[in-house]
């Protein structure tokens, strides 16, 4: 089993609509979100990979960077916690990323949340 891994950032604004205003979060406020995709796979191909890291770029930029950065992401996603967000990218991509294993998105260097997908889907 092999596992590869590309790391990305976007740099958004949003506020967390769960929280009072008196919250840090619960008002406008902006991050550099760090976002690392992981796709697994035990096949490689005649190349000698399980996927072309090309290949994962062109459909990050599609369908995730060019929605996401320098956006408000409560246009976009309800709630963008870190977990909305990491929850977001994972169904942008798993239609085109076989072998999609992971979703990791970091708002800083302490603080990050990994989604593993939906396992009942």
């Amino acid at each position: 089993m092999f596992e590869l891994t590309r790391q990305y950032q976007f740099h958004s604004a949003r506020r967390l609509t769960e929280l009072s205003e008196n919250h840090p979060c619960g008002t406008l406020h902006g991050h550099t979100f760090s976002v690392i995709i992981k796709v697994s796979g035990n096949e490689l191909t005649d190349e000698g990979w399980i996927i072309d890291f090309y290949d994962i770029d062109a459909f990050y930029e599609e369908k995730v960077h060019l929605f996401l950065d320098h956006k408000y992401l409560n246009d976009i996603i309800e709630n963008p916690t870190t977990e909305h967000i990491a929850m977001w990218i994972w169904n942008q991509l798993k239609n085109d990323l076989k072998g999609l294993s992971s979703v990791t998105v970091s708002e800083g260097s302490s603080y990050g949340c990994t989604y593993f997908g939906d396992k009942n889907a």
